[in-house]
């Protein structure tokens, strides 16, 4: 037999190139064949064995139900108080609703609102209600769905009292339905709601002319405070200092913001004194202080520091300033210690934030619903598993213990949901402090990304967690009335400009609800406000919420860091920067080392 090479190694005729005969050949291969199954064999007994996912037992007896449209199965499953037992009876209202049955539907459907109140539900509930001809509760359904176009549609054809129809429908900012159910209506009050749904609309002199023929035959203080905010957007700012008047103390904070901006410091003090608003009384103490009136300025802000509006702890800052510069120790002292940690900060003072130590924690506990749905995502895809589970978790949330609703926040959190797992440590934080629950209230979001641009971007990530949480609590598809969008809610012209002008890389406007896009501009635009304002974090922080040009009309670069939240001219900015401090501060405890 001619020998013929089996195998050669380097393509030449050296190192391990024989000729072998037919016999030697499959004796070598079989050899080989063999130290192959064992090696197979020693690495499958070194690998993790793969065990088949767990069956689901009365979940796949609920998917056949659902399947066959078994009803009696359905309303058998709908009895427990879990997320199947959500799941059957939402899937039994259904069935009932497609044979026409809608009073047995909405018993199903009313059930699976009790266990987790999802708008699904309540729209397909509010659906049954009416079909069955139950209107007054269907109306109550329709409203809480509000400002759906349905829902809208719906109020609009169920309501008997047309006025209060309006009414409910312009508070809901439903302005179409509302100014067409007020102009069916020839009452001084269907009058008003037509002009509050016209200027809702943005029709300003369409409104401001309907609401001068509602105020001639109708004395009216509030509706005047509303006129005269609708003649300042058309810049007659006379015309609404007079309606502001003719309004008395209800337009007392509008008329004081208007003269203040107009200069007339002297007249927006009296304005804001007429007010009996706590906003109102804030500005006027700010004014007084800054004209010389510090005594006066001071009986103001003590009074606002020991109350619970929003200004109580701009005002006890101001208080302590005041204070301190007059030499009372005792008081100071006292006052230093009211003081919040945003504006301790705001001091140069030493911060300290009350979290609590680990030793609050509950027990570690893993409840049904987390166990049911890790389990739903090993047997489903998880596209489709994670709606399974979360009505597991949502279900058990209700009427849960702290320890139970921290696990099931931490799976969330593991996950990846991150409002989810913000959204229960806030809950249970209010009824339980404990580490654990901080840790879900104030998440690393999207660490990876933060860190990474951070970094990038010479920002402090926690700076970026602190206005994320309090821009969006980590909802990527958050929309603002403004129109700002995802979790660092950023407006979609600011955002292009970020994008393209300064980034060179493409931007979509739908591109803003993907968090790590998101997450990348709003960190970028945090870095540039702090080269833009180098005194303070805060003022980074201000101008994120405010603008660039507001904040420098509002202030000038030597404002003592304390005198920020005076300077501010807007409530919004004001409280946001407070906000954001807080948080910046609690994340700065949680994670710094």
């Amino acid at each position: 037999m001619k020998p013929v090479p089996f195998f050669v190694v380097g393509g030449g005729r050296t190192g391990y190139a024989r000729a072998m005969t037919d016999l030697q050949r499959w004796a070598l291969l079989g050899a080989v064949l063999l130290l192959g199954a064992l090696a197979a064999a020693g690495a499958l007994a070194l690998w993790p064995v793969q065990q088949p996912p767990a069956r689901l037992g009365d979940y796949e007896q609920l998917w056949s139900a659902m399947d066959t449209g078994a009803l009696a199965v359905l309303e058998e499953l709908a009895q427990r108080d879990d997320g199947l037992g959500w799941q059957a009876a939402r899937a039994a209202g259904s069935a009932r609703a497609q044979r026409g049955e809608y009073a047995q539907a909405s018993v199903w459907l009313a059930r699976a609102l009790a266990l987790w109140p999802t708008a699904e539900v309540r729209l397909g509930y509010a659906r049954a209600l009416e079909a069955s001809g139950s209107y007054a509760q269907a109306l109550h359904q329709w409203e809480l769905l509000l400002p759906r176009e349905d829902a809208a549609r719906a109020v609009v054809r169920l309501a008997g009292d047309s006025l209060e129809a309006a009414q409910l429908l312009n508070r809901r900012g439903v302005h179409a339905q509302a100014l067409e159910l007020a102009s069916t209506l020839s009452t001084n009050a269907g009058k008003l709601e037509a002009a509050r749904a016209l200027a809702g609309l943005g029709s300003l002199p369409e409104a401001i002319s309907a609401y001068r023929d509602y105020l001639r035959s109708t004395p009216d203080r509030p509706a005047q405070a509303e006129l005269g905010r609708l003649l300042e957007r058309s810049g007659e700012l006379e015309a609404a200092l007079n309606a502001y008047r003719a309004a008395g103390a209800a337009g007392g904070l509008a008329a004081g913001r208007l003269l203040e901006s107009l200069g007339r410091t002297e007249e927006a003090i009296q304005s804001y004194r007429s007010s009996t608003d706590p906003e109102a009384m804030w500005r006027a103490a700010v004014l007084l202080e800054r004209t010389g009136h510090a005594s006066e300025a001071l009986s103001l802000y003590r009074t606002l520091a020991g109350g619970e509006h929003r200004v109580w702890d701009d005002a006890a800052l101001r208080a302590y300033i005041l204070l301190s510069q007059r030499g009372d120790r005792q008081e100071t002292r006292s006052m230093l210690e009211s003081l919040p940690p945003a504006a301790r900060y705001l001091l140069g003072r030493d911060v300290g934030i009350p979290v609590p130590s680990p030793r609050s924690d509950p027990p570690r506990t893993k409840p049904r619903a987390v166990e049911m749905a890790d389990r739903l995502l090993a047997y489903l895809p998880v596209e489709e598993a994670w709606g399974w589970a979360q009505a597991e978790l949502e279900v058990a949330l209700r009427g849960a213990s702290p320890a139970d609703r921290l696990a099931i926040g931490e799976w969330y959190l593991a996950h990846g949901d991150y409002a989810a797992a913000c959204r229960v440590g806030v809950a249970v934080l209010s009824e339980r402090p404990s580490l654990r629950a901080y840790r879900l209230a104030y998440p690393q979001a999207w660490a990876g990304e933060v860190t990474r641009w951070a970094d990038e971007y010479g920002v402090d990530p926690l700076v970026v967690w602190a206005v994320m949480r309090e821009e969006s609590h980590f909802r990527a598809q958050a929309i603002s009335g403004s129109d700002a969008r995802g979790v660092m809610q950023l407006l979609p012209t600011t955002a292009r400009w970020i994008a393209e002008d300064r980034l060179g890389i493409l931007f979509g406007t739908g591109s803003l609800f993907e968090p790590t896009f998101n997450i990348r501009l709003g960190t970028w635009y945090l870095g540039y406000l702090g080269e833009q304002f180098p005194q303070d974090r805060a003022w980074a922080v201000a101008a994120y919420n405010g603008g660039q040009g507001n904040l420098r009309r509002w202030t000038h670069p030597e404002l003592p860091l304390h005198d920020l939240p005076a300077a501010l001219g807007s409530v919004e900015t004001r409280e946001y920067v407070s906000k954001v401090l807080h948080t910046w501060l609690v994340y700065r405890w949680l994670y710094s080392d």
